[in-house]
């Protein structure tokens, strides 16, 4: 019998624990199931950390904690469980499955995890005492909890339960249930590249056999296991739509917008190959033109044929996979199937927002080396243009001290008409060439000062009339 207990926090100090150790660990230190504890958070209007909050804090990036609003409400009541509960065994391995003794934390943690929510009993049948947890095979012999207290920790409190509900109840349909749209779309792919299949019976198939990859189970699975691998995929496609994500066409997966795949294959058994007639007459054919002393090629007959032996691997996370055993099943495995889509969507995430950022990087760099290269081009521009306007004010003062000199000269003797015009216009004209007075000229118009010599160079307009 449990019994219950309350205990009540001022609001304010709820509000400050989530925000310091999450609500995941206010539930373990409270003893509180982790879906009450955020039904009272929503009822007591005290907000929780958004989706990555934790992972963007612990990575150093900054983070925005949300204010706690106001409230006429002072305190929180939080339900207590004075002693640990049993749990339903939801999963068995045998030898593939570790046990651990766990510490008071970790079995809180658990029991949090299959108390998600209210509506979900606890069954009293077939239960065992929450001190262990079940962990699961990788691929590189690596043992790690599937629903650790780390499990799914870059999803929003609320988001995370959900999930962790939705794995917890997962099981896969039965044989006559009907199929997702997109699997029963998909046969069609399946079937049409069988009929382009050019590989001999008993050849060895697996991905890296392949000169082409085939498309998504094509080749790999064979006929009978096909439909156990169309119900796994029914009971994961549906739960992830369920969470909001979707299924593609080849059916790859979008989850938290982003893409997921799943790679599933047969594993084959290497048995000793057995001649056939072809090949026996092949030989014969082979070993009658070596005793002729005449050319054949040796028929080419391989020493084991590869079969499908119904054991399945299903793939999701790079370097880890779930295999079919003597003693369990990957239809046991789905939930925790379920829990590796969403941590790969996280990897998947990150990957791509590093390859994005990247991507800016580049165009970022292009874009101030586009820049630099403008502003030294500019810079050239104008250097050269102060240098060609320059050598105009060269001319100009040339042109004026000339003028001077023909002036003092004209003054020593009797004034002429025609050296005061002249005096006149070659004023005018040291005025043209003066970039700082830039006068225009009656025939010549402006000058560009900018220009160089050869551009600006005076040329006669010689006009031909026939």
């Amino acid at each position: 019998m449990i019994e219950e207990q309350n205990t009540i926090l001022l609001r304010q100090q709820l509000y400050n624990e989530i925000w310091e150790i999450s609500v995941a660990g206010v539930a373990k230190k409270y003893n509180v199931p982790y879906a009450k504890l955020i039904k009272l958070c929503k009822e007591s209007d005290i907000p929780i950390p958004p989706s990555g909050y934790w992972t963007k804090l612990r990575s150093g990036k900054p983070v925005i904690k949300t204010p706690l609003p106001d409230s006429l409400l002072e305190e929180v009541v939080l339900p207590l469980s004075s002693t640990i509960k049993r749990i339903q065994r939801s999963v068995t391995y045998t030898d593939t499955i570790d046990q651990k003794v766990l510490n008071k934390d970790e079995i809180l943690e658990s029991q949090s995890m299959v108390e998600a929510s209210t509506s979900l009993p606890v069954p009293e049948t077939e239960t065992i005492e929450a001190t262990e947890i079940i962990e699961a095979s990788t691929f590189d012999g690596v043992k790690q909890s599937v629903m650790s207290s780390e499990s799914l920790s870059f999803l929003s409190e609320e988001e995370r339960g959900k999930v962790l509900l939705a794995a917890v109840g997962l099981k896969v349909p039965g044989e006559n249930s009907k199929l997702h749209k997109k699997i029963n779309a998909y046969k069609a792919v399946i079937e049409d590249w069988k009929k382009k299949d050019t590989k001999t019976p008993g050849s060895q198939r697996s991905y890296k056999n392949f000169s082409n990859r085939p498309p998504f189970l094509a080749g790999v699975i064979s006929s009978e296991s096909l439909p156990r691998v169309f119900s796994i995929l029914d009971a994961l496609f549906r739960q992830v739509e369920s969470l909001g994500g979707s299924i593609n066409d080849d059916l790859s997966l979008q989850i938290r917008n982003e893409h997921v795949s799943i790679d599933i294959f047969e594993a084959q058994d290497e048995i000793k190959h057995e001649i056939t007639k072809q090949e026996a007459q092949a030989l014969i054919v082979y070993e009658d033109a070596k005793r002729r002393h005449s050319w054949a090629s040796e028929p080419k007959i391989r020493k084991y044929d590869y079969v499908f032996n119904g054991r399945l691997r299903v793939s999701i996370r790079k370097g880890k996979y779930f295999r079919d055993t003597d003693n369990s099943k990957n239809e046991s495995r789905i939930g925790y199937m379920l829990i590796e889509l969403y941590e790969e969507s996280e990897v998947v995430r990150i990957e791509r927002e590093a390859r994005e950022e990247a991507a800016r990087m580049r165009e970022e760099e292009a874009r101030l080396k586009e820049e630099r290269r403008n502003l030294y081009n500019e810079e050239v521009k104008r250097t050269i243009a102060l240098e060609n306007e320059a050598l105009d004010y060269e001319k100009a003062c040339r042109i004026r001290a000339y003028i001077n000199a023909v002036e003092n000269a004209s003054c020593e003797n009797a004034v002429n008409v025609d050296i005061t015009a002249w005096i006149d216009w070659a004023k005018k004209k040291a005025d043209w060439f003066d970039p700082i007075v830039a006068r225009k000229d009656e025939l010549l118009g402006r000058r560009e000062y900018e220009k160089s010599e050869e551009q600006k160079s005076l040329k006669k307009n010689e006009h031909r009339w026939w």
